[in-house]
């Protein structure tokens, strides 16, 4: 099973003609864009920004609808995207996030 990364399909609206991106989730594209490789590695699953968010719901709980989310196949969860982008450097290689 491969590991499920969860990020906010942009640009969202949240309020009548204001329109958003998640500046943790651009985080995440960027790093995806510039390691197409891990496309081949992880289940990237663009979510709606309206709540509740189903596939979260049912694989992690009411509560924790947070994005971006990386899902391990142990069921691990990491939000941080520093951490997400890291982590996936460091399991398939590529680029990590400069400190």
């Amino acid at each position: 099973m491969k590991p499920k990364l969860f990020v906010l399909k942009m640009p969202f609206e949240d309020g009548p003609g204001k329109m958003w991106i998640c500046s943790h989730c651009a985080m995440i594209e960027g790093a995806l864009a510039v390691n197409s490789h891990w496309k081949d590695e992880v289940n990237v699953q663009r979510l709606d920004f309206k709540r509740p968010r189903k596939v979260l719901v049912e694989l992690l709980g009411e509560d924790k609808q947070w994005l971006p989310v990386l899902v391990l196949e142990s069921g691990e969860t990491i939000t941080s995207p520093v951490e997400i982008i890291n982590y996936l450097a460091d399991k398939y290689g590529g680029a990590a996030a400069h400190p």
